[in-house]
Order: structure tokens, then sequence, then C-alpha cells
């Protein structure tokens, strides 16, 4: 399919190297697919969207930083580079965003979101155009995860007459990108091609040195049928190819604080093997229908496979990660091997697994006037399968004078061996009743899911089933909520929502009886909102009261990795969210083509638990936790300010985003964060932190636009995460620049 796809592109800049330079990518015909885009006010509650001109002018790659221009959207940074981002909403965990429903172009994305949901792959946020995040009770159409929310991201649409466009820069850590796609209508056939090559060699600094960093690469395809334009029934038929390769030296473990303080960048020794290797390929076929005046219809049937092996060290000499960080003193032989300074024993581990989603969904909208009063009526379904393979094999290296040195090889599996298995009808009916300034919005949605879990053992390789176990477990789910709306004036509108809220339980337990419940909760939301050319405001308060809310026992998120859930009871999670952008002089007599637009997004979150239970372990840590104990991983305060100045050649803008400090265990009282005299184990938040950006562009011509990026302007060497193990830093500063080309 790569193939197929660069001979498509490079065909295709043959045949259009004589077409006319035309307009940019902001007149491109948006698809179907997207939730609701520019016509954001007619959502009931408080969905948001970012569109292409936005994302032009900020030129970020990561998509953390853009996603933190929304309130309420929690974000754990990792990597630096936001390849692999932790995204919770409204006080949903964080950890590599299991618990948010994922979407690319309206299609499930996450790997095996039912049966394995972490995303450990996430699509490559260069060549999206767009992207909504939907909240409250506007995201009940859009499971399984519809406690916090949903993010749709929209890749590259199809234009609506021949469009190119371009892009290379070079910037800090030797960090480049290479882009380019184009796309056409015709008369009945459409098109669109792009390549995303994004690389860097990482500005983590390894003992005896070595690359850091990563090369991902990614190409998509969209060719679409559709009927005249004169049609008595307009249709079309879209299919949608995706493939992604990445080869990452990126490691689990971070660094002790005294370590850290020495050199926030620093990599140890021990890390030199960590690989993580991914591939993704997603196959789409869709097809729109409007037999009826008000009336359409859009169907897809859907695959994608992935497959993903990070090899990690895991145990040095004999001792566990967490127990050479808690006290490197206590444990010196152990932390001398780590960082190469002594020869030693490391245990390396290959966490393969291998994923496949696959579902067919349809969604009908029908609108009709009976006098004055306006229907819509949203009808969907969808048969959903995906599975996890999970191969996790264990080698044993050598330390020998700061290398690493393979000297036993692993059994395929002889740590982990098994396979889920989740199957899923969801369908849901949605009604809105509007007359006058007055909307009503009920609806229900509906799962049933099934899960099977299959568990070979670490000794059966071969998977005879001389040690399988197995378990089931089996779910129905009604989900009604309802939305109320009232239009003050043209542009103000006040909402309000209540819905129940689900998350899955995740796999049945073969070692215990006991099976974690489905988290199930009760969302309020009340808000109001204001949109104008030159001002756009939007406040919303919610609540969200949990019953059996979930933890989950990840090395990622600090557990053992059994990848279990655990219920924690009831839970209380409730806040404020706020957004300004108010463009200075836009309606101003003064204008004459300047502007200074500002921006403010602000989220207070106040996340609790509502029992005193004895936690089972993984991102809450184990023992005794208390009722009003405080959940761990939510920020409590986040605020992002964006100042900006633009003219008809040159947009320039300065973001500044605050992350307050952040408890990153359960409790109550005094917050202690790393310092000298803290013991790691003692460690219960981290610092808050103020991260500054600047992004500026220059139009040269109709078709060339240079651009600039500077990445942390301070060069804060904030602690940024305790997770998966150690302290991590921050994206030192960096620049970036590059070129675009619109022809």
């Amino acid at each position: 399919m790569l193939r197929i796809l660069t001979t498509c592109i490079s065909l295709t800049l043959f045949l259009n190297s004589l077409f006319a330079q035309r307009d940019t990518l902001s007149n491109l015909e948006l698809e179907q697919v997207q939730i609701m885009g520019d016509r954001a006010k007619s959502i009931p509650g408080s969905g948001m969207y970012i569109g292409f001109k936005k994302i032009e002018k900020l030129n970020q790659p990561n998509i953390n930083h853009v996603l933190r221009i929304i309130p309420g959207v929690n974000i754990r940074d990792e990597e630096g580079f936001g390849l692999r981002p932790n995204i919770g909403l409204r006080g949903t965990p964080v950890n590599r965003s299991a618990k948010i429903t994922l979407m690319e172009d309206g299609i499930l994305i996450a790997p095996a979101p039912y049966a394995d949901p972490s995303a450990y792959y996430f699509p490559t946020f260069a060549r999206m155009q767009g992207l909504e995040v939907l909240k409250g009770s506007s995201q009940i159409k859009y499971g399984p995860y519809t406690i916090g929310g949903a993010v749709n991201l929209l890749s590259t649409a199809i234009p609506q007459q021949f469009k190119g466009f371009a892009q290379v820069s070079y910037g800090s850590f030797n960090t480049n990108q290479q882009r380019i796609w184009v796309g056409d209508s015709k008369k009945n056939l459409d098109y669109v091609f792009e390549f995303n090559r994004l690389a860097s060699t990482g500005f983590k600094e390894l003992d005896n040195g070595g690359n850091t960093g990563f090369d991902r690469r990614d190409m998509m395809g969209k060719l679409r049928w559709h009927t005249a334009d004169n049609a008595k029934i307009p249709q079309s038929v879209t299919l949608k190819l995706v493939s992604t390769t990445e080869e990452g030296n990126e490691s689990y473990l971070g660094l002790t604080y005294s370590d850290y303080k020495a050199n926030p960048l620093r990599r140890y020794a021990a890390t030199q093997k960590d690989l993580l290797n991914i591939r993704h390929n997603h196959a789409s076929l869709s097809h729109s229908i409007n037999p009826l005046n008000g009336l359409s219809i859009l169907t897809s049937a859907y695959y994608s496979f992935t497959f993903r092996d990070w090899g990690r060290v895991n145990t040095i000499g004999g001792q566990s990660i967490n127990a050479i960080l808690a006290d490197p003193q206590a444990q010196q032989s152990a932390y001398q091997i780590m960082t190469g300074t002594a020869n030693g024993s490391i245990d390396f581990q290959n966490a393969a697994r291998t994923y496949f989603s696959r579902g067919l969904q349809s969604q009908l909208n029908f609108h009709y006037q009976t006098k004055s009063l306006g229907h819509k009526v949203q009808v969907g379904v969808r048969y959903h399968q995906d599975q996890a393979d999970r191969y996790a094999t264990r080698s044993v290296y050598s330390m020998t004078n700061g290398t690493m040195i393979l000297t036993t090889g692993g059994i395929l599996g002889n740590q982990e061996n098994q396979i889920r298995n989740a199957t899923a009808l969801a369908s849901y009916i949605n009604y809105e009743l509007s007359w006058k300034g007055f909307k009503i919005n009920p609806g229900i949605r509906f799962e049933r899911i099934d899960f099977e879990f299959s568990n070979y053992g670490n000794a059966d390789n071969a998977r005879l089933g001389s040690s399988l176990k197995t378990a089931n477990n089996h779910l129905n789910v009604v989900l009604p909520g309802i939305a109320l709306g009232y239009a003050l004036k043209t542009n103000w509108n006040l909402f309000a929502g209540v819905h129940r809220g689900f998350s899955p339980p995740g796999m049945p337990s073969t070692t215990s009886n006991t099976q974690a419940k489905p988290e199930y909760s009760i969302n309020y939301e009340l808000g109001t909102k204001f949109e104008a050319s030159e001002l756009n405001l939007q406040f919303a308060a919610f609540r969200n009261n949990y019953s059996n809310i979930l933890g989950a026992d990840n090395v990622s998120g600090g557990g053992t990795g059994s990848g279990e859930l655990f219920n924690a009871g009831n839970a209380l999670i409730q806040g404020v969210e706020f957004s300004l952008e108010y463009a200075l002089l836009r309606n101003s007599n003064l204008n004459s083509g300047l502007n200074f637009p500002i921006t403010l997004a602000y989220t207070f979150t106040d996340a609790k638990f509502e029992e005193t239970f004895v936690n089972g372990g993984g991102d809450w840590g184990s023992g005794l936790i208390k009722k009003g104990d405080k959940i761990p991983f939510i920020t409590p305060h986040l605020v992002t300010l964006g100042l900006g100045a633009e003219t008809k050649k040159l947009t320039v803008s300065l973001i500044g985003r605050y992350t307050g400090q952040t408890r990153v265990t359960p409790g109550q009282g005094d917050q202690f964060t790393p310092n000298e005299s803290t013991k790691y184990a003692d460690v219960n938040a981290i610092a808050s932190f103020l991260i500054i950006d600047f992004s500026g562009n220059y139009k040269f011509s109709k078709c060339f636009t240079g651009f600039l990026l500077l990445n942390n302007l301070t060069n804060n060497k904030a602690i940024v995460a305790n997770l998966p193990q150690g302290f991590r830093p921050s994206l030192p500063f960096s620049a970036t620049l590059g070129l675009k080309a619109n022809f």
C-alpha cells in the first residue's frame, strides 16, 4: 500500500505541475464525519472546535500544546513530542488516554478501544486540519467512554478543486518534518494523497551517547466517487487508507531527583536498548446518501491493525526500578549497574502486542419543520469487534563496561501470554425539538458488550492450551441523557444538561472471583456561550457523581502491569471551565488589516474520593484511601493565555501554558514536591510550572510562507511527571524554522 500511495502522489504532482496556484486549505470542503466544526453553536453543551486556520498559525506538531487551548482538558506530558498523549477530560484519568473516546473522522481509532483501550498508537497530528472536543451531554452519541468526553481528529479533507500543500522544517535536536499532500475533485471522482515524516534525534542525553529520538512516517489516501451535482439522490462512496510506522528510542525510565537536578535531560545507561516499534494500518469505506430532503445516512465499514513492541529495561541487579528510585543509596549496587558504572545483570522485557479493530456503523439524520416547531432526529448503530494479543518476553542482558550485551534470549511469551477479545453492539437515538429560542434534546444510548479473556500462561508459548485459563463478562448498559438550551439573543445561548456516563470494566479476572464493575456517573453541566465575529465566550460548571470509579494497574501509570481494573466506590469530580477569544481590532475603523487576538482558557477541577477503601495498587498506589482524599493526577488549576498580532503578511502568537501543582498520590493536607530533603516515596505532588511558546508566520507570496516556532522560551526545567518510572522533564528550549507552500 505504501508503494501505491507513493506512486499516486508522484503521478499526481507530475500531472498537475502546470496548474495555476490557487487558494489555501481554508476553503476545503469538510467531510460529513465532522461532528460540529464551525457549527459548534448548534451543539448542545460545551463542545469546542479548533480549525485549520488556528492550527496553521500555531505550527505545532504536538497535539498536547493545541489541546491545552480548550478548557476541561487535562494532559500529562511524557516524552516531550506529544506522540503518545495522556489526555483526560473533566477529571477522567489521563493515563494513555484510556478513559476518553478517541476518533479520527468519526471512527474509533484507539488500537482496541474496548478490549485494551490504552492508546499507545495515536494518529499523526501533523496531518490533521481540525479537532473537536465534546463534553457533557453533547457527547453521549460517541461512546463507549461517555463520562469525560470524546476527541475527534479531522484529517485532511478532499478539496473542491486541485490544491496542494508542502511543508519542510528543521530545528533543535535535528527535529525535522516533511509533509506534502495533493487533491482534486473531478466530475465524479475525487482524491487526496498525503505523506508525512516527523523525526528527531531526541533531547535526552544517554549515558555513553546514543539516539533518544524517533522517526515516524505516515501516509494517507482518500478516493471518493460521487453522483453528478444534479442527481436526484446525491450519494458518494469514500475509501480511506492510512499507514503509519514509528521507531522510537523511548524509555519508561526517568531519573532520581538528585540526578534530575544535576542534568534533567540525562538518560541512564540501562535504557540504551529501550526501543518502541509501531506499525499501524487503517482502512475505511464510507457511503453517504441523501434519499429525501432533510434526510442523510452515513454508513462506514472500518478495519485497523496495530502492532506495538516496546522493549525496555525491567529490573536491574535483581531489584525493581521503583525500589532503586526510592532509595539509590540502599540499592547502591543496582544503581551503579543502572548508570553503567558497574557490571551486572539487567532483565529486559519486550512487550509485543498486536491489535485489530473492525466494525460497521451507520448514522441517520433527519430534520423537518411542523409550523413553528423544528425537529431533528439522529439514530445510530455500530457493531464493533476488537482484540489485543499480548506476548511479553523477558530476556537477560549483562551491563559490561557501560554496554548492554545479550546473554539469555527469552522464550516468546515467558512474561505475558494472553488474548483479549471484545464485541460490542452500540446504538443511540437523539431527538431535538426547537421552538423560537428554546431547544430540548433528549437521547438514550445502549451498549451490549461481551468480553472474552484467554490467559495461556507464561510457559505455553505455542498456545496449546495446557495451562489455559478463560473468563467472560457480558454487559447491557442503558445511558439516558437530556440537554436544554435557550437563545437569549442571536449570539448568546444558555445550556444545561444531565446524562448517565459509563466506562467499561475491562477484562474479567482469571485469578479471582471478583469482577470489576462498570464505572458509572451522573453528569451535570450548566453554562453559557456567546459567539460573535470578534468575541467568543464560554463558561460551564460541571459535576460528575461517580459510582464504582475505576482504577487501573498499568506500568505506564506506576503499577505492576497486570492491566487489571478495580473499583474504588463513589467519587465526586466537579469544576468550572472558561474560555475567551477576542479579536481586539477586527471590527475597528482603525483596522486596515491589523488584528490583536487574545485567547484565554481556564479550568478548575476538584476531584476527591467519597468512600474509604483499601486500594489494590496501580496508579493510585497501595494501602488505605480515605473519604475526602484527593484523586491524583488531576490538576486543580490550568490556565492557557495567548496573545497575538496579525497583519496581511505576518502573524505572531505567544502562548503561555500554566499547570498548577498536581497531586500524584491520594491524600489530604500538606503536599510535598520533589526536593533534596524529600524521599522519592514521600513525594505526593508535582510543583506548578509555566511553559511559554512562540509561533510566527510570514507570507512571502501567495504561495510561500515561512514560519518560526520557539518552544519553552524560558527553558523551564520543570518536572512535568513522575511516571511511568522516575521524574521526567519538559521539552527544553527548541527552535524550528520552516517553509510552507500552497499550490
